[in-house]
This record gives C-alpha cells, sequence and structure tokens, in this order.
C-alpha cells in the first residue's frame, strides 16, 4: 500500500514539473544562438517581452549580439527577413571588448514571415563560419 501511494506522489509531482516547464517555455518571446567554436552568439527576440541581454525590456523583431570571449573576435547578427537571401538587418559587437552586448535593432515585421538569423564571428572585414538558425516573426 505505501509503494502505491509513493508511485502516486512522483507521479503527481512528475506531471506538476512538467507543466511548469512548458509555461515557462512558452513564454519566453526570444532564442539565442551560438556563434561557431564559441566566443560570443546572437539573439532574436521575435516578440516585446523580458529583455534576455539585460537591457530591461527588448522590442519584438529584434536582433542583439554578444561577444563573451576576448579572443580578437567580434560578433556580427545578421536578419534575413523572408529566407530570400539578403540581409535586411545587421548589428555587431565590433569596436568593443568582450563581455559586450550590443543593443537592439528591431523594425516590424508581420507575423508568420520566415526570418534566418546569422551568427558571424567578425575581424576587420573578415568573416569566420557563419552559422545560422531559422524562425518566424
Amino acid at each position: 500500500m505505501k509503494l502505491g501511494k509513493m508511485r502516486a506522489v512522483c507521479i503527481t509531482l512528475s506531471a506538476f514539473g512538467l507543466g511548469l516547464v512548458t509555461a515557462n517555455s512558452a513564454s519566453a518571446a526570444y532564442w539565442s544562438y551560438g556563434a561557431y567554436e564559441g566566443g560570443g552568439y546572437g539573439v532574436w527576440n521575435y516578440d516585446p517581452g523580458p529583455d534576455s541581454i539585460g537591457y530591461g525590456d527588448a522590442p519584438g523583431d529584434a536582433i542583439a549580439a554578444c561577444d563573451i570571449a576576448s579572443d580578437g573576435w567580434g560578433i556580427e547578427v545578421r536578419l534575413d527577413i523572408g529566407r530570400d537571401g539578403d540581409i535586411d538587418r545587421k548589428v555587431s559587437t565590433r569596436g568593443h571588448t568582450a563581455d559586450y552586448c550590443s543593443g537592439y535593432v528591431t523594425g516590424d515585421i508581420k507575423e508568420g514571415t520566415p526570418v534566418r538569423v546569422w551568427v558571424v564571428k567578425v575581424s576587420g572585414s573578415t568573416d569566420y563560419h557563419p552559422v545560422y538558425k531559422d524562425g518566424t516573426a
């Protein structure tokens, strides 16, 4: 009998924990994606909400770049609205020393529009191994 009660308690607590994790992930209005081999990351804030990089509230349809390593490379984030191969917005940590996050570059994009967020290591005129993640506005 005790084993049955213990199992019921474990199942109930597990379900409650899963509900908390699901609720928290659904409320996120952004995602971030790391640069190739580390050193920094890009942020795509698709809806206005809490700011993941420390500037207070973040705007929607916005990108930001964060350089977290003193390795001689900056981070540039490029936004391709519509995934048509044209870069529509760009933000960079060029000219700043790490640990630094840029401000947001933003502008309204129609809901549901596909976007591609590129995260690129940069130094001078050199780009190093661009990586991307797809999302929607």
